[in-house]
């Protein structure tokens, strides 16, 4: 049975206008990457070899560059055989309706089993990957939306965007997961907070399962009537009060680069790596096939 993973890339990226208003979000580089290979790359990392991307009308640019496959150009050695044989899907999204109606528009396929869904515009650049294949099957096994999340703390707090604070039942050990008992509201005021132990952020790297595609319909629903955009934050809050969200905590460096303060500071972590670690991950060198993410324990 394939590993699977959803990667909505519809959206119009209003956040990063003007430059969105000329190049699809998802190929804007981070490095020398567009954010999709990032996203890309990781999700082969993880063990993913069905990886289905969610694209609009409105973006011919990013179809093209999936379906001509321009993606694998400089991928890294080490994972030129997952590339190989991971099967790409396509499928359309229109209008763009928020990130549920993207999840919802691949169909059938939402039926055939748990996935994995990645927003692209969260770029890991170290660290292992947040979610893998195995982390999917055993959600899948416990009919549970399985997340993983990570510490903000008081000095990059202003780089992520006003959602995702998490409050977890309690501290689980290295790859076990915790309930989820609160999650922010979007909007909310005081997103991650200026305290030395930081805030836990929901990354955007998470199982779905059929409770998900349950309430997934409902929370879509709802947003045509109101004529808003079908938030995934809406759908998760439900699971937490059905006890069906649960989170890994996970260690290593993610940007939210969807808005500009993150996007900057993506850029900025890369210029601070060391040149041979940077020059291996961003142009696929093949100094050394076995490295996938920098390490920037050191900055």
């Amino acid at each position: 049975m394939s590993a699977r993973c959803l990667i909505p890339a519809a959206g119009l990226g209003t956040r990063l206008r003007p430059a969105t208003r000329s190049v699809p979000k998802e190929l804007l580089p981070v490095g020398t990457r567009p954010m999709l290979q990032w996203c890309l790359t990781e999700a082969l990392e993880g063990g993913f070899d069905e990886i289905g991307i969610v694209i609009s009308d409105a973006k011919p640019a990013l179809e093209a560059y999936v379906r001509e496959q321009r993606w694998k150009d400089g991928l890294l050695p080490a994972l030129a055989d997952a590339a190989r044989v991971a099967r790409i899907l396509v499928f359309r999204q229109e209008p763009p309706t928020g990130v549920v109606g993207a999840v919802l528009a691949a169909e059938a396929w939402t039926e055939e089993g748990p996935f994995a869904v990645f927003l692209p515009d969260n770029v890991r650049i170290a660290g292992p990957p947040p979610m893998t294949a195995e982390m999917v099957a055993e959600a899948g096994r416990r009919g549970v939306t399985l997340a993983a999340c990570h510490r903000v703390g008081p000095e990059t707090r202003h780089y992520f965007s006003d959602v995702g604070r998490v409050e977890l039942d309690e501290l689980a050990p290295a790859g076990a997961s915790s309930r989820v008992r609160g999650l922010q509201e979007r909007g909310d005021f005081g997103s991650f907070r200026a305290a030395p132990e930081g805030s836990w952020r929901l990354l955007p790297r998470y199982a779905v399962t059929a409770p998900w595609v349950e309430e997934g319909r409902r929370v879509a629903g709802e947003a045509a009537i109101a004529g808003v955009e079908s938030d995934d934050v809406v759908v998760h809050r439900r699971l937490v009060e059905r006890g069906l969200l649960r989170a890994i905590p996970w260690q290593g460096t993610i940007v939210d680069a969807g808005h500009p303060a993150g996007y900057l500071w993506a850029a900025h972590l890369l210029h601070e790596a060391g040149a041979g670690q940077r020059d291996a991950l961003d142009r696929g060198s093949t100094a050394d096939e076995r490295l996938v993410s920098i390490d920037l324990t050191g900055l």
